[in-house]
């Protein structure tokens, strides 16, 4: 079954002189992807909006910001009242309900119900969005650097409109699976054959809320873990306080505030949590011996 992503893959790498990318949700994988299969001479123009609660939330990324920047011919506009998911090749247009998102998009392991249409560029509708996002403001650093103290001061933000309650939940994530290095067997189909139930349902939840787009070999994936442990919230904040020498009772406690979990006591979760940084970031963290603080490597 083609999936929405595979769609507007062929559908991008047909323009010949411009694409325009028009979603009020924005994951920063999924906009590289799509830049890496436009030809660099072809003017990319990106539509979206920064609303503080939704950067919070973990369902849009302001990392756009700087593949637009590093791309030439490429521009990033902002409108606050977008929620119209439009993508232009040239004249094809594709309409729908889709984001550009993992999920959305068919690329993670677990996917929305999604659709993307073609239609007339001609068509009423286009037409009168189209006229609308040139009321659409060019994105700034500065802009940027406000938005992102802005989220970072929301303790507990909304689930915005038209997003996934996974993405909310997504930003207290912290891990189930306590043998991380049995992830990405339960990642690829011929590695959950040999797993238990229990783990194949523990390794679901944290690939779930990782959004680990499908098709990675292991060394892509290993940099996908790493980027949602140093990105989610909850793992972020541990990560920074491991900076400082983070002993075991200090990141359970550490870990209570982070975590309104009844399932598993904040002693046990930390153990995971532990197991899991020294297991994927042991290039920059590790436990010191005898007194089993973690902290960063120096």
């Amino acid at each position: 079954m083609r999936r929405e992503g595979d769609l507007l893959i062929e559908h991008v790498r047909r323009a010949q002189t411009s694409v325009l990318l028009c979603a009020p949700f924005i994951k920063k994988s999924v906009l590289k992807v799509l830049l890496d299969c436009v030809s660099d001479n072809v003017f990319v123009r990106i539509v979206t909006r920064w609303i503080p609660e939704e950067i919070a939330a973990g369902v849009s990324d302001l990392g756009v910001f700087d593949l637009v920047q590093a791309r030439e011919n490429c521009s990033l506009y902002l409108l606050d009242n977008l929620h119209a998911k439009v993508y232009m090749s040239d004249d094809g247009v594709l309409v729908g309900s889709a984001n550009l998102t993992g999920r959305a998009l068919g690329w993670s392991s677990s996917t929305n119900l999604e659709i993307l249409t073609q239609v007339n560029a001609s068509d009423a509708s286009v037409v009168r969005c189209l006229e609308a996002l040139t009321k659409s403001r060019i994105a700034t650093k500065e802009e940027m650097e406000d938005i992102r103290e802005l989220a970072g001061s929301i303790v507990s933000p909304q689930l915005p409109e038209g997003a996934d309650a996974d993405d909310a939940r997504a930003r207290t994530w912290l891990p189930t699976l306590s043998a991380p290095a049995r992830l990405f067997e339960a990642y690829v189909p011929e590695g959950r054959e040999r797993l238990t139930q229990p783990v194949v349902d523990a390794a679901d939840v944290d690939l779930k809320a990782l959004d680990i787009r499908i098709g990675l070999n292991r060394d892509e994936f290993f940099e996908a873990v790493k980027a949602g442990l140093r990105s989610m919230t909850a793992t972020k904040r541990i990560l920074e306080a491991a900076r400082f020498d983070l002993s075991d009772a200090a990141g359970a406690d550490l870990v209570k505030t982070l975590s309104s979990s009844d399932d598993i006591s904040p002693a046990v979760q930390w153990a995971i949590v532990r197991e899991w940084i020294t297991f994927f970031l042991k290039d920059e963290y590790e436990i010191a011996p005898q007194s089993f603080i973690v902290r960063q490597r120096t």
